[in-house]
């Protein structure tokens, strides 16, 4: 019964992604006033898990992002905006992962009976 808890490995898959985006939105910020800089970001979830990277226990890889919201003067494509939103998105992602852990957590203590 518990040789194959896939959701686990989901959840884990869902809090690596989380995590390299943050990353990704960092490097954003700290180069919001690099002239010629290209904003990056990562997949979705649900490309990175259908191509099988995540089964494969690969990071997300982070690449330019191919629409940016806006495009300064100076070639900069960073919206400071738009990565506080993906910030907060990122921390939910993030949040939901935690809590996929906690509720598996519980379920497997309540089926041996602690």
């Amino acid at each position: 019964m518990f040789e194959s808890l896939d959701i686990l490995r989901m959840a884990q898959s869902l809090a690596t992604h989380a995590a390299t985006r943050q990353q990704a939105i960092a490097q954003n910020v700290a180069n919001a006033n690099t002239p010629g800089y290209r904003s990056l970001d990562v997949a979705p979830f649900a490309e990175y898990w259908r191509d099988g990277q995540a089964a494969q226990g690969a990071a997300p890889r982070i690449r330019q992002e191919a629409n940016p919201a806006t495009v300064s003067p100076d070639g900069n494509t960073v919206s400071i905006e738009n990565e506080m939103m993906r910030a907060v998105s990122a921390r939910q992602q993030h949040e939901m992962a935690l809590g996929i852990y906690s509720t598996t957590r519980d379920l497997l203590r309540a089926s041996i009976g602690r």
